[in-house]
């Protein structure tokens, strides 16, 4: 099982935006892209991946929606579509309490919880790694059956954050010299993955 965490500073919290103007919701146009690009392949669903989407923007933070390759159903892989479920999920999750989670649809979960505390749950039980320029080379590292990929969006990770990853003993590892896109990142660690696991 592979399962990535993308942190979202100034993703919307509340269902009151547009699918039309997914920028001015905090990039969840962005944030569309990661969620296409960690589940979809041709054809298919990636049906080992879950993805969770940690927002942190207005009105009510935190909020974690996460995507479950293994039982997600008519996902269709488009960015308006993928918006549309971003938004009933908020919709879904209103009124929700500290820790209390929903499911929204089979394979789509919303909880109020903050990235810091989902990160440190998944230390429990699976390997933990960080995607950072100044990370070990990715072509030289060897996953663990059970992996977590931390990466931060567009604003990257405040310190708070990276110094939990630190004391949490994620490893740091780096794709290359060129900095991508976080969904680009995505695709990157997917095809490593899939190399590794031939």
């Amino acid at each position: 099982m592979r399962e990535f965490i993308v942190r979202v500073l100034k993703g919307k919290t509340t269902p009151d935006f547009s699918v039309e103007s997914l920028v001015g919701a905090g990039r969840l146009d962005l944030v569309c892209r990661c969620i296409m690009n960690a589940l979809c392949v041709a054809n298919d669903i990636r049906r080992d991946t879950i993805i969770h989407i940690s927002l942190d923007g207005p009105s009510d933070p935190p909020k974690i929606i996460s995507f479950a390759g293994e039982t997600i159903q008519k996902f269709q892989g488009d960015e308006r579509s993928t918006a549309g479920l971003l938004k009933q999920a908020l919709a879904a999750g209103k009124g929700l309490r500290l820790n209390e989670a929903k499911e929204v649809s089979p394979g789509i979960t919303i909880i109020k919880k903050s990235f810091e505390q989902l990160v440190r749950e998944k230390t429990t039980t699976s390997r933990v790694y960080y995607l950072h320029q100044k990370g070990a080379d990715i072509r030289k590292t060897k996953f663990k059956e059970k992996t977590v990929i931390v990466l931060g969006d567009y604003i990257g990770m405040p310190r708070k954050s990276e110094n939990l990853l630190e004391n949490l003993n994620a490893v740091k590892i780096s794709l290359g010299p060129i900095m991508l896109f976080a969904s680009q990142c995505i695709t990157v660690v997917h095809n490593e993955l899939d190399r590794q696991n031939e």
